[in-house]
């Protein structure tokens, strides 16, 4: 593994122009992962039953729909677009940080927006934690998904339903006295790399990637997280065409990351309320960001999961 750049993050920062609770569920649900439409509405995965919804964030009072139950799932983490309007999620039968009948299932808009047809593409017999997904840009029915317990990313043709370890690393994996064994957490694909955090060990990394997912370099790790006596950690992210990281980082920020390394809070930190344990975050058609929180419990009040529109100051 060779090392880009480590840097400690920066003191707490108040970048956000502002930033707005759109929708909390009012009973709890862990909203785990997102995805953004060519519409502009989101969905969002959860771990409601293997519930997706869908949201738009325009509406004066948005408020998720449900999509679908996907069948044989508890829980549903990754998704990613790999076509238009069509997207690839991950979900199984969720344990204590293993899963089973770890499953990806497509969700076609392009026929019906109300009411898209779903189907089951492969199951992935040898994975324990699947979490993380991202398409390649250039054959985006193939997508990698991050494994976080065994360190791999898996390669799987979405057309064909062929799957394969594609990659592993010791880079992937978390420690084996971690107290949160999850590695690999969040990817995204840009530039030629596959970018990804890592939960237990506090990384922010990347790996050059071929075109068609097969052939892959060294890793290479950006930043390393400085939790201090937060207990911080990181989560999936969004990823701009600069190649800056927007990181959810619970329990209540998130973190900008520049490509050297640079580290800033943009939004949440310190005793603020307004983004309670985030997960995911989408960048949207004007340049805001989309935050998805699991919620928590806060000076004896549990709030449930949220979606959190964050507008950056130019």
């Amino acid at each position: 593994m060779r090392a880009y750049l480590t840097l400690a993050l920066g003191a707490s920062c108040a970048l956000a122009q502002s930033t707005v609770q759109l929708f909390n569920f009012s009973s709890y649900v862990d909203i785990e992962n997102s995805a953004l439409r060519p519409n502009g509405n989101l969905l969002l995965t959860t771990f409601d039953q293997g519930r997706l919804y869908t949201l738009d964030p325009s509406g004066r009072n948005p408020q998720a729909q449900l999509v679908a139950a996907l069948p044989g799932a508890t829980a549903l983490c990754g998704i990613t677009a790999i076509d238009h309007d069509k997207f690839a999620v991950v979900g199984g039968v969720r344990g204590s940080y293993s899963y089973t009948n770890e499953t990806l299932y497509s969700v076609d808009f392009t026929g019906n927006s109300a009411k898209p047809i779903i189907r089951t593409i492969a199951r992935i017999p040898n994975a324990v934690m699947l979490n993380g997904m991202a398409s390649l840009p250039t054959q985006p029915h193939i997508v990698l998904v991050a494994d976080s317990r065994l360190g791999y990313l898996f390669r799987v043709d979405t057309r064909t339903s062929v799957s394969k370890i594609a990659f592993k690393d010791d880079a992937l994996a978390a420690p084996s006295n971690a107290s949160i064994p999850i590695g690999i957490n969040g990817i995204k694909i840009g530039q030629g790399y596959v970018y990804f955090t890592n939960t237990a060990r506090g990384t922010f990394s990347r790996i050059s990637v071929s075109e068609d997912g097969l052939e892959f370099g060294s890793v290479e790790t950006i930043a390393t997280l400085d939790a201090g006596d937060t207990g911080d950690d990181w989560d999936d992210f969004a990823l701009d065409a600069d190649g800056v990281a927007y990181v959810a980082q619970p329990d209540n920020s998130i973190a900008r990351i520049q490509p050297d390394g640079g580290q800033t809070i943009v939004a949440g930190g310190g005793e603020t309320e307004d983004i309670i344990g985030p997960t995911s975050v989408q960048i949207g058609q004007n340049g805001e960001l989309y935050v998805t929180t699991r919620g928590g419990t806060i000076d004896g009040f549990t709030y449930s999961g949220q979606v959190v529109e964050v507008q950056l100051a130019s």
